[in-house]
C-alpha cells in the first residue's frame, strides 16, 4: 500500500495563500477585542518573517506572558482568524475551478501524479515500486495534515470513473468546519514559567487534544502509516511541532527494509541539474542533511531507501489557473 502524507504545501501549489505569514498580514490589523491581543499583534507585525513557524514561536512568546490564561486568549484569538481566512481560501479555490475544463484537469494531473511519483530517480525504483503496484490508485490511502479539504477534492476527482472509490482521508489536525488544532508536539517544548493545565493543554498540546477529542484518528493514522510500504510526503515540513509523527515516520523506515521513504521538497524539486549523475548527487546531499536534521546517525539501512526527487515535481494545480 502507498500512502500520501501531505502538508500544506499541497494547498500552496494549489494557488492558496495559505502560509502562517500570508494568514499574519491581514491578522495584526484586525480589531482586538483586549489590550492583551492588541500587544500580541504588535509582536507579531514587528518581525513576521520570524513567526513562521506559530506553534513553535508562540511557545517563546508565552514566556513573556504572566499567566496561562492571557496565553490561551492570544491561541484563541488567531485559531479562530487563522480558520475564517482558510476558509476564505478553500472558498475562493472553489470558485476557481468551477467548470468541467478544470476539473478535468485536476482529474488528470492527480492520476499522473498518484501513477508517477516515484519515477525518474533510477530505473532502480521504478523497478521496485512497478513490481509493488506502488502507482495504482487502488493501492493509496492519503494522510491531511492540512486543516482545509481541497487535497481531499482533489483526490475523489482522480477517482472520477474508476472503478475504486476514494479512500476517507484523515486529518490528523482536525478540519476548518470542525476542530482545527494548533499546538506544540509534547509538554517538554513548554518554555513558559508557569505551568499548563488541562485547559491550556487542550488548546496547545495536540496530541493531549487528539487524545481528549478523537483519538481513534490518531490510533488509525499510525495504523495505516505501518501497513504501507512506501509513503511519500509532500509539503510536509514533519518540524518540530509534528515531532511525533517524524519519530513514527522514522520508526516505520527503519523497521522494515522493504519500506520506501519518498520526500518531496520545494527548493529541490525546483532544482536543475545537466546529467543524471549530478542528479543524484544532489539528491544524496540532501538525504544527508535531512538524516542529520532528524537526528539519525546510523542512515546506512535507509540512506538507499529514502528519496529526496530532484527536479521534479507533482500535483501541480496551479496549473488551472
Amino acid at each position: 500500500m502507498t500512502l500520501f502524507l501531505i502538508g500544506n504545501g499541497f494547498d500552496l501549489n494549489c494557488g492558496m495563500n495559505t502560509r502562517f505569514s500570508d494568514v499574519y498580514k491581514e491578522y495584526v490589523n484586525s480589531d482586538s477585542k483586549s489590550p492583551i491581543i492588541e500587544a500580541f499583534k504588535r509582536e507579531i507585525s514587528l518581525d513576521i518573517d520570524r513567526w513562521s513557524d506559530f506553534e513553535m514561536e508562540m511557545c517563546d512568546y508565552a514566556q513573556s506572558l504572566k499567566t496561562e490564561k492571557e496565553f490561551v486568549e492570544c491561541v484563541r484569538d488567531f485559531s479562530v482568524y487563522m480558520r475564517e481566512y482558510l476558509d476564505r481560501e478553500q472558498k475562493l479555490f472553489f470558485k476557481r475551478i468551477n467548470d468541467e475544463a478544470k476539473e478535468k484537469i485536476i482529474h488528470d494531473e492527480m492520476v499522473d501524479s498518484f501513477s508517477g511519483f516515484y519515477k525518474g530517480i533510477s530505473h532502480n525504483v521504478n523497478s521496485t515500486m512497478s513490481i509493488r503496484d506502488a502507482g495504482l490508485r487502488r493501492n493509496i490511502q492519503a494522510i491531511s495534515f492540512n486543516y482545509t479539504e481541497v487535497f481531499d477534492y482533489a483526490m475523489e476527482k482522480a477517482f472520477d470513473q474508476y472503478s475504486y472509490r476514494a479512500p476517507q482521508i484523515i486529518h490528523i489536525h482536525g478540519k476548518l468546519g470542525d476542530d482545527p488544532t494548533l499546538g506544540i508536539d509534547n509538554e517538554n517544548q513548554w518554555k513558559a514559567a508557569y505551568p499548563l493545565s488541562r485547559n491550556g493543554k487542550r488548546a496547545f498540546v495536540k496530541p493531549f487534544f487528539n487524545e481528549e477529542y478523537d483519538r481513534m484518528r490518531v490510533v488509525e493514522a499510525v495504523n495505516i502509516i505501518n501497513s504501507a510500504d512506501t509513503i511519500c510526503t509532500y509539503g510536509l515540513a514533519l518540524g518540530e511541532s509534528d515531532l511525533t509523527w517524524r519519530n513514527v515516520l522514522i520508526d516505520w523506515l527503519q523497521r522494515n527494509t522493504k519500506n520506501h521513504l519518498f520526500v518531496y521538497r520545494y527548493g529541490i524539486s525546483q532544482k536543475t541539474y545537466r546529467t543524471v549523475d549530478e542528479k543524484m548527487e544532489i539528491e544524496e546531499i540532501e538525504k544527508i542533511n535531512l538524516l542529520k536534521e532528524w537526528g539519525i546517525d546510523n542512515s546506512s539501512n535507509i540512506f538507499d531507501r529514502l528519496h529526496i526527487p530532484c527536479g521534479k515535481n507533482i500535483f501541480m494545480l496551479k496549473l488551472i489557473y
